[in-house]
């Protein structure tokens, strides 16, 4: 796939129902912005999206419900034209953090979320950025809390496959980082 076809892919992401769910603050409603700024060639972009994906998509060690579908677009991306190898390394780096997250967590399809579990997340959709903090404060009272979690991981474990291809293929350019990212998310 050319670069082109896939910013024309995340361009559409606009649509997507899970870029109005949270990530460590807010919406993910920026995170395809980020996943663009990877493919061009503006080095300070590319930075800012780095960081995009080792603090809002992972945050110290936490997972949220935008994270499966965010790191499977940065592994798109990093497959299709990988950054430089410093913006590489803190993409990776953010990769490996949230794999570190899933212990051991199976491989295989994500159980699917109950009603409940959905209604949160259209609720989040709907509510504005700056007022995320007090919904995630009763979400994380509601019994469908761990529901939602459990579900979380086990979209982020069925990302393995990809990720390793993706660390396969980049491994001559950033082995250190290849190496971490396997380790973290236990594949060869």
């Amino acid at each position: 796939m050319s670069p082109d076809i896939l910013r024309q892919e995340i361009a559409a992401l606009d649509r997507a129902e899970w870029t109005t769910w949270p990530h460590a603050y807010g919406s993910a409603r920026d995170t395809p912005g980020h996943l663009t700024a990877l493919l061009d060639d503006d080095h300070e972009a590319q930075r800012g999206a780095a960081r995009h994906f080792s603090s809002a998509i992972v945050h110290q060690t936490s997972v949220w419900p935008a994270s499966p579908d965010a790191f499977a677009w940065l592994v798109r991306v990093l497959r299709e034209r990988p950054p430089p190898d410093d913006i590489l390394e803190d993409c990776l780096g953010a990769l490996a953090e949230a794999g570190e997250y899933l212990g051991d967590v199976p491989t295989g399809p994500a159980p699917e979320l109950s009603r409940e579990g959905r209604r949160w997340l259209r609720k989040f959709g709907k509510t504005p950025d700056d007022e995320h903090d007090i919904l995630w404060e009763r979400f994380l009272g509601a019994e469908v809390n761990q529901e939602v979690y459990d579900w979380v991981l086990a979209r982020m474990a069925g990302l393995r496959p990809a990720v390793a291809d993706l660390v396969t293929a980049l491994s001559d350019r950033v082995p250190t980082a290849c190496d971490a990212v396997r380790a973290a998310w236990s594949v060869r």
